[in-house]
């Protein structure tokens, strides 16, 4: 097998056996630890994986530039597609929205208005065969994702105002953190994005 010398660059061969030992270079004599150079590592959790791999057999995160072909799970080739985008809802803003709009007439409203309207369209939740993001800010902007696959559990909540209006609240974690790591709040129809969520990680 063929390896490259990282301190000036030789190339030469060497037993299969020496694979993962310190071996001497025969040009300059210094040590390094032999790889295979057939191996490189997950630009995502890092192990080391075969380069010809489409999709990291590890954590299953997709590789660029992978061949096509590679030995992967035919899923794990399909196209990434949107099932769900949407923004919280404007009544879940009500309270900010009413107080805005009563104040506005002495100028004190008008930035709260301002700023709730922003937030409200500027947040933005999408939910695909692959990930679950979520798009915060309108001059800081934010991103948050999660890989389906990585998903610990998700949650739905609904207070006693969020059900009279007819929103909800979701929580997304993963086996990674013991806590909740996207909040999706203020949803239209939240409990038909869980379940959307949860049909897409037992397929």
């Amino acid at each position: 097998m063929q390896i490259t010398c990282p301190h000036c660059g030789n190339v030469y061969e060497i037993d299969r056996e020496a694979i993962g030992h310190t071996v001497r270079c025969e040009a300059c004599g210094l040590e390094f630890r032999a790889a295979n150079p057939n191996l490189a590592p997950c630009p995502d959790c890092f192990a080391l994986i075969s380069k010809r791999a489409a999709v990291c057999p590890q954590c299953g995160a997709p590789l660029q530039g992978a061949p096509a072909g590679g030995n992967v799970p035919v899923a794990n080739n399909t196209p990434e597609e949107e099932i769900f985008v949407g923004h919280p809802a404007a009544i879940y803003f009500l309270l900010e929205l009413v107080v805005g709009f009563f104040f506005s007439f002495i100028l004190i409203g008008i930035p709260l208005l301002i700023c709730t309207i922003i937030n409200i369209y500027c947040t933005h939740y999408t939910v695909t065969t692959k990930r679950v993001i979520v798009k915060t800010g309108w001059l800081n902007k934010k991103q948050v994702e999660i890989w389906i696959k990585d998903m610990r559990g998700v949650s739905l909540h609904q207070d006693l105002w969020q059900r009279i209006i007819g929103t909800g609240s979701v929580a997304i974690g993963t086996a990674a953190t013991a806590g909740t790591e996207i909040q999706m709040q203020g949803l239209k129809n939240a409990q038909q994005v869980v379940d959307k969520i949860n049909n897409l990680r037992v397929s």
